[in-house]
C-alpha cells in the first residue's frame, strides 16, 4: 500500500471559490456522444480555469452513471504538472474499486471512453477532497430529461441526416416541384433515360398536377426537348428525404444548394438546456468529444507502451531467474562431481589401504653370496677359476691334435 501523493495546492483553481461564493452554481449541459457505434448521454458542468483555453469541463456518462476522474482533477488543479496527476490517478486505482465504471479487458460489455472514471460515491469523495465542494454535488445530482432530444456531436450529427426517410411519397404530394436550378448532373441522365413518350407520361404526373397543370401539360414533354418535368424524377426524392430530415415543417419549399439552414434549424431542436449561444455550445460539445475520443487514442497508445515496457520487464526478470537457476544447476552439479571425486578418491585411498593392510609381503632378506655346502673328498680337486679354466684349455687342445692324428686314418 503506497502512502496517498499531496496534492499540488499550489496549482488549485482560484476560479471554483468565486463561483461557490456566487451562489448561482452553472447547469450541467448534456449531449449524445457516438463512441464505437454507441450513443451515450454525456453531462458536462464547465468551470473557469487560469488556461489557455480558459474553462475545463467536469463530464459525466449516463450509461454508467461514473464521473470522470481526469477531469475533476484537471477542473481541480488545472496547471498541475503530469506526474502529479498520474500519481493521484494510480492511487485512486489501487485504493478504490473503479469496476463497472468504464470499459476495460473485465468489463468489455461497457464503451470504454478516454479518462479514468469512478462512482458516485467516490465522486462525492474526491471532489470534496479536491476542493471542488457543491460543484461535484451538480455534477452527482444532475438528472437529464428522459424526453428531451439533446444535441448530437458532429459525427454522430452525420449519421441520422445520410439516412432516407422510409416514406418520401408522402411527402411529395405536400411539397411543391422543386425549381430547375437545382438539377445540375440532370440532363446527361435524362438523356440516357429518354425514350418515347409513354415512358415519362407514366411516372411523373403527379408531380406534375401537384405543381401546375397548366404550365406542364402532357404534349410538351418529349424526350428530344429539355423540360424541366424530367427534374424531379432524379433529384426529388435524395433533396425530400434531405428536408424531411432536417426541417420539421414541409411546407416551405427548401434547397438542397444551401445546407446551412436544415442544420440550424436541426440545432434549435436538439439544442441542450441554458445553450443561448449556439456556437459556444457547439464548442464545446466538440471539446467534449475531444476529450472523450481523441484522448482516447493517445491513451491506448500510452496503455501499450506501458503493457510492452512491462511484458519486457517481466521477460529480463525470467531471463534473470533462468540464468541464476542455471548458474545454481552448474554450482550444484560441480559440488556434487567434487563430492563424487572426493568419495571415489576416499573409496581408493580406502581399498588401496584395505589392500595394503590384508597383502603378504614375501620379502627376502638381503644376504651376500649363497655358500655351497662340499664334499669333504671332492673338495680336494678345488682350483681356483683360473686354474680351472686353463685345464679346460689344455683338455681341449689335446684333445684336438688326437682328432688330427687319428682321423686321416679312417679315410
Amino acid at each position: 500500500m503506497t502512502a496517498r501523493p499531496s496534492l499540488p495546492i499550489r496549482h488549485a483553481n482560484p476560479h471554483v471559490q468565486a463561483t461557490l461564493n456566487a451562489g448561482v452554481l452553472p447547469p450541467v449541459k448534456y449531449q449524445i456522444l457516438n463512441c464505437q457505434g454507441n450513443d451515450i448521454l454525456v453531462g458536462r458542468l464547465k468551470i473557469e480555469t487560469p488556461t489557455s483555453s480558459g474553462h475545463a469541463f467536469i463530464l459525466r456518462r449516463f450509461d454508467t452513471h461514473a464521473v470522470s476522474l481526469t477531469t475533476m482533477f484537471r477542473a481541480a488543479f488545472p496547471n498541475a504538472p503530469e506526474p502529479d496527476e498520474k500519481a493521484e490517478v494510480q492511487w485512486v486505482k489501487e485504493h478504490y474499486d473503479l469496476s463497472g465504471n468504464n470499459g476495460s479487458a473485465k468489463d468489455p460489455h461497457i464503451t470504454r471512453l478516454a479518462g479514468v472514471w469512478v462512482g458516485k460515491d467516490v465522486a462525492l469523495e474526491l471532489g470534496k477532497y479536491y476542493g471542488l465542494g457543491a460543484l461535484i454535488n451538480v455534477v452527482v445530482e444532475a438528472t437529464p430529461d428522459p424526453k428531451a432530444n439533446y444535441r448530437r456531436s458532429g459525427k454522430a450529427a452525420a449519421a441520422p441526416i445520410s439516412t432516407v426517410a422510409p416514406v418520401p411519397q408522402a411527402a411529395t404530394k405536400s411539397l411543391p416541384t422543386p425549381s430547375p436550378t437545382n438539377a445540375g448532373p440532370g440532363p446527361a441522365k435524362r438523356r440516357k433515360e429518354s425514350s418515347p413518350a409513354p415512358a415519362p407520361a407514366s411516372v411523373p404526373a403527379p408531380a406534375a398536377r401537384a405543381a401546375s397543370p397548366s404550365k406542364v401539360p402532357a404534349p410538351r414533354r418529349s424526350a428530344r426537348t429539355k423540360s424541366p418535368a424530367p427534374i424531379p424524377r432524379s433529384a426529388a426524392l435524395p433533396s425530400i428525404s434531405s428536408i424531411i430530415n432536417k426541417t420539421p415543417s414541409p411546407s416551405k419549399p427548401a434547397r438542397v444548394t444551401s445546407p446551412s439552414k436544415p442544420r440550424s434549424k436541426r440545432e434549435e431542436v436538439v439544442d441542450t438546456p441554458g445553450g443561448s449561444d449556439k456556437t459556444v455550445v457547439e464548442e464545446e460539445s466538440e471539446l467534449v468529444e475531444d476529450h472523450v475520443q481523441s484522448e482516447l487514442h493517445q491513451e491506448d497508445i500510452r496503455d501499450q507502451k506501458e503493457m510492452i515496457a512491462k511484458l519486457k520487464a517481466e521477460r529480463e526478470a525470467a531471463r534473470k531467474l533462468v540464468a541464476e537457476e542455471q548458474i545454481l544447476d552448474q554450482g550444484m552439479v560441480d559440488t556434487e562431481g567434487l563430492l563424487e571425486e572426493s568419495s571415489s578418491t576416499g573409496t581408493k585411498r580406502t581399498r588401496e589401504e584395505e589392500e595394503e593392510t590384508l597383502k603378504f609381503n614375501f620379502k627376502e632378506p638381503e644376504v651376500g653370496e649363497r655358500a655351497i655346502a662340499t664334499n669333504n673328498r671332492v673338495g680336494r680337486f678345488t682350483l681356483e677359476p683360473k686354474t680351472k679354466s686353463v685345464a679346460w684349455g689344455v683338455a681341449a687342445f689335446a684333445i684336438g691334435m688326437g682328432a688330427i692324428s687319428f682321423l686321416p686314418n679312417f679315410f
